[in-house]
């Protein structure tokens, strides 16, 4: 069992810790995705992002690789018609070049071994723009710093760890080039950042 269908349970409970700041990013990532849009999300998790932009998209693919996530997603997605959950890796999504107007991915670049590889196969699907979510847990402080402590005791192992300036480095080193950032505050600061083809 992987670490991330281990917390699956716990994962939307441990949003909450950053729910001021998850709740804009959720209405950030909606406003930009325009009305009857094509969405894919990879590595969704519980999938609440999708939940969040199926308001307006015409069509949602909601994946990830975790069983136990794709579970809490599909009981999410139940009462929307326009939501597929399916089973994906972000390094193969098994979908033709442009064939959604929207591709997102939030929260996870951070945790792969080829990040580069995933962003490839992320512009490749994207007709238009690819956005990308992401919380800065590097240089916290207080309960913020305490309750990510915690979910690495449980096993969260990223490969790197952000602050607003480090992931504006990171993401054109790995094919992002010239991304439109908007910050959202809160005890874990995020920002949603929005790559253009």
């Amino acid at each position: 069992m992987t670490f991330w269908d281990f917390c699956a349970p716990l994962y939307d409970l441990a949003e909450k810790v950053n729910e001021y700041a998850y709740n804009k990013m959720l209405k950030t990532v909606s406003d930009i995705v325009p009305q009857g849009a094509s969405v894919l999300e990879a590595a969704a998790g519980t999938g609440s992002i999708s939940v969040a932009v199926s308001q307006k998209a015409r069509w949602v693919l909601c994946t990830d690789i975790s069983d136990n996530m794709l579970k809490i997603a599909r009981r999410k997605a139940a009462n929307f018609s326009n939501i597929t959950v399916d089973k994906r890796s972000i390094y193969e999504l098994g979908e033709p070049d442009g064939a959604f107007d929207i591709v997102i991915a939030g929260q996870v670049l951070h945790l792969i071994d080829e990040p580069q590889k995933a962003a490839a196969e992320l512009r490749r699907v994207a007709k238009s723009e690819v956005i990308l979510p992401m919380s800065f847990t590097k240089n916290l402080r207080g309960t913020a710093k305490f309750g990510v402590s915690v979910y690495r005791l449980f096993g969260f192992s990223p490969k790197i760890e952000f602050t607003a300036e480090d992931y504006a480095a990171f993401l054109p080193a790995i094919g992002f080039e010239n991304c439109e950032f908007i910050q959202l505050s809160g005890k874990i600061p995020m920002a949603v950042a929005i790559w253009r083809k």
